[in-house]
Parts: structure tokens; C-alpha cells; sequence
């Protein structure tokens, strides 16, 4: 059985969260949250499934893909 490889993930993104202090107008510090967005990496995949041409993904972030095991070709339509 075939396995997700860093190509077949291009151009996807993994978006989470990062806590930050930063000072509240009395001077006390708060957490606040950032949104965090960085290219996707295999080990952020937590569940992978082969459906023959392609792969269903499942990533830490919680979303789901279905990725093609041939990456598409880039220049042209393939309408042509």
C-alpha cells in the first residue's frame, strides 16, 4: 500500500492556533490567540486512506482531503 509523501501535499496548509501574552490596557498580561497558517507537512497527518487514485487525508487541524497520487500538471487546462 502506497503512502502520503511531502509531494502530494503541496500547496496545502495547516492552520492552529498560538497563545501569546500581551499587556491589557491596565498593565496586566492576557493570553490572546493568533492564528498560525504554515505549508502542510506528513507528520501532520493523522490518518491517511488509499482509494486507488488518490488519498483520503485526515490532518491534526481537523480537515479532511482527497489528494491525487499524480500531482496535476501545471501551464495547462486540462480541458484542451
Amino acid at each position: 500500500m502506497a503512502k502520503v509523501q511531502q509531494k502530494h501535499l503541496e500547496g496545502l496548509i495547516f492552520r492552529t492556533n498560538e497563545e501569546r501574552e500581551v499587556p491589557d490596557a491596565d498593565g496586566m498580561k492576557r493570553k490572546k490567540y493568533h492564528l498560525v497558517e504554515r505549508p502542510l507537512t506528513v507528520e501532520d497527518v493523522i490518518s491517511q486512506q488509499d482509494n486507488g487514485e488518490s488519498f483520503r487525508i485526515v490532518t491534526a487541524d481537523g480537515r479532511k482531503y482527497d489528494v491525487p497520487k499524480t500531482p496535476a500538471k501545471g501551464g495547462k487546462d486540462d480541458a484542451e
